[in-house]
């Protein structure tokens, strides 16, 4: 059976690898600068996030029940419509009380900060044979993780700057991380 990992290790030419090298490098250059702007604008960050969600939330519900709707013939629609009309509901609900949604959002990331440094740091020490550089997939783990758990203990008093500096963190360590897998010396 072939695995992500026994393909890291199949040849690739040697202008696709550097082409895929600076792409992973530009991508954690992004990332370090979104980082870095989270970090310096921790509130900032959190209410810009809150704001999305929320839009999106709502849209993305008032397009599924408009789909719903659409699909009356089928005997599914109307779990469809349930399913999009709570998003609808929540989005709108994000909208109208913003504070609410920090507070849930705030949860939501510690709980991904919790799940994506726990994987990062499997998947770091799982490709250690592999990949040269694996140990900052390690460290970008270690950092999500520290952010899942310093939101798990700060929460709800810090929710309005702690979303928004904890995503900055995160954001500049994966980046981080992924500009160092990228400097890695093409053979």
């Amino acid at each position: 059976m072939q695995t992500y990992l026994t393909n890291l290790k199949s040849p690739m030419r040697a202008g696709s690898k550097r082409a895929s090298f600076k792409r992973l490098k530009l991508v954690g250059a992004i990332l370090v600068v979104i980082g870095l702007l989270a970090i310096l604008l921790p509130q900032f960050a959190t209410v810009a996030a809150e704001v999305l969600v929320a839009w999106m939330l709502t849209m993305w519900g008032a397009v599924g029940l408009w789909f719903s709707l659409a699909i009356r013939p089928a005997p599914e629609w109307r779990y469809g419509f349930a399913a999009f009309g709570i998003l609808f509901l929540v989005g709108v609900a994000f909208v109208l009380f913003p504070l609410a949604g920090i507070a849930a959002l705030t949860v939501l990331m510690m709980l991904s900060f919790l799940m994506e440094g726990i994987l990062s740091i499997l998947f770091g020490l799982r490709s250690s044979a592999h990949v040269p550089n694996w140990g900052w997939l390690v460290f970008s783990g270690l950092c999500s993780f520290v952010a899942g758990v310093v939101i798990l203990f700060g929460w709800p008093w810090t929710a309005s700057w702690t979303l928004g500096l904890m995503m900055g963190l995160n954001f500049f360590s994966t980046g981080l991380s992924l500009v160092m897998l990228g400097t890695r010396q093409v053979q």
